[in-house]
């Protein structure tokens, strides 16, 4: 374990995709550094090895037993969130874990009350409120200037992203379904900008892209919370063409509006592949370093973690909720903690 004035030794269970942003943030940090990572496929674990400089392992108890790990960000499909979870909070590491937190509220928490009871830091990656929309809109909110909101519609639709038909993705008996995977940032924005957990929510959906999948790749939730507010989360992987990206925040307060326009994403352009929008100011990158650096200061002790973890749990209840909604057409409620 490394003292307090070392960097935070980090390491990373799953090297896929989402791996390659947090170690791409992990790089321009100098208070925490990657010391090892790990994966299923050995072959995959010593080429993130490589390019990372660090150590390989393609078992989790070898990267547990390593000295040099402060602190794992498992990066790893939803169904294994909670077993390896456990595993790493048994092991006295501090965990950040890809959202969702778990596949199910009683899963999620079991995870919190164990890191609780170890003193130990759980962060959740909800990467969307580090995101330079995400925290400009709370600190308007925070500010007055909208007064107190009271509907919050966040629209996330783009293409198909995931590799082929058998991914895990699209079975949702392991990934919990388009609620739980995708769905799960949009709830945890609008309750958080609300600033209150929803109650209840109704979900619909559409398969868009084929009848033949296992999930809604369309898929709208309705929120709606015990003051009277209410939010509207459409989320979709089902546009045309892949590289389709669109975007639309709304708040409405009882004294103004706030909105973010889909086309202030960065440069646009038609082409023949339709329409495509670049960031031109890094701010994907801004969103991972942020996320870490709230993180590591959480395992230090110098703030707390965030989002809460009581946030993270209430966004698998409602993800939770909403395929059950799905799957009856009706209005799902939700126990509040009070």
């Amino acid at each position: 374990m490394s003292e307090a004035s070392e960097p935070l030794g980090i390491g990373i269970v799953g090297v896929g995709g989402i791996a390659v942003s947090h170690m791409a943030a992990l790089r321009t940090m100098p208070e925490a550094r990657l010391v090892a990572v790990c994966d299923v496929d050995a072959a995959r674990a010593a080429e993130a090895a490589y390019a990372g400089r660090c150590t390989a392992y393609d078992d989790v108890d070898a990267l547990l037993a390593d000295p040099s790990v402060d602190a794992v960000i498992v990066c790893t499909p939803n169904m294994t969130h909670e077993s390896l979870g456990r595993a790493v909070l048994a092991a006295d590491r501090h965990l950040l874990m890809e959202k969702p937190l778990a596949m199910t509220g009683d899963g999620a928490r079991a995870l919190q009350r164990e890191a609780a009871e170890r003193g130990l830091a759980l962060a959740v990656g909800h990467s969307h409120r580090f995101s330079d929309q995400g925290l400009a809109i709370r600190d308007a909110i925070d500010s007055g200037a909208i007064g107190t909101p009271r509907f919050v519609r966040v629209a996330m639709n783009g293409g198909w992203i995931w590799p082929g038909w058998q991914s895990w993705v699209l079975n949702p008996e392991l990934s919990g379904g388009h609620s739980l995977h995708n769905g799960v940032h949009l709830v945890d924005l609008a309750s958080w900008w609300i600033g209150e957990p929803a109650a209840s929510v109704f979900a619909t959906g559409q398969k868009t892209t084929s009848a033949a999948l296992g999930i809604y790749d369309y898929l709208v939730m309705e929120l709606g919370f015990a003051s009277g507010a209410a939010a509207v989360c459409e989320i979709s992987r089902g546009e045309r063409p892949r590289s389709a990206s669109y975007l639309e925040l709304t708040v409405v307060g009882t004294e103004g509006v706030l909105t973010r326009e889909w086309d202030a994403e960065g440069l646009l352009a038609w082409t023949d592949t339709g329409l495509a929008a670049w960031g031109v100011d890094g701010g994907g990158a801004r969103t991972f370093r942020r996320e870490l650096e709230g993180f590591v200061d959480a395992a230090r002790g110098r703030r707390p973690v965030a989002p809460p973890v009581a946030a993270a749990v209430h966004a698998v209840d409602l993800a939770v909720a909403s395929e059950r909604s799905l799957a009856t057409g009706e209005t799902v409620r939700i126990e509040v903690a009070a």
